[in-house]
């Protein structure tokens, strides 16, 4: 077909119509077998890759967010060396320790037991 068409230089068949070849023969006919073809895998296994793109993009949107307010932190600290940073860290580590109250099995069971501090920056902004 391949061949007669090369060979030709003008048109053979209305343009509104599309040809199709009819006579294609099909090697595997379909099995209505239904444990041979396993449905449920295929769709087990796309919900699986789906998932696993869906996290993914879920994590890196996660911490980008964080990326930007570590930034904003550590301009807003003016961090410049090692030592500033060691400095920042141990400060916000004491924070956070400090804003606990009671004993390490009760911050498990009981969200009483937390004290949440809040703090404002110059700018009126949550940290």
């Amino acid at each position: 077909m391949r061949e007669t068409d090369i060979n030709r230089f003008a048109s053979q068949f209305n343009k509104e119509k599309v040809m199709v070849p009819t006579d294609v023969a099909i090697r595997d006919k379909p099995k209505w077998n239904v444990y041979e073809n396993n449905h449920f895998a295929m769709r087990k296994r796309l919900n699986e890759i789906f998932l696993k793109v869906g996290n993914k993009l879920i994590t890196r949107i996660r911490a980008g967010k964080r990326l930007v307010k570590l930034k904003a932190r550590i301009l807003e600290e003016k961090v410049q060396s090692r030592e500033d940073m060691k400095r920042m860290v141990s400060e916000d580590w004491k924070n956070a320790m400090n804003s606990r109250v009671g004993d390490a099995d009760e911050l498990d069971t009981n969200i009483n037991s937390v004290k949440f501090k809040f703090s404002f920056n110059k700018a009126g902004i949550h940290s």
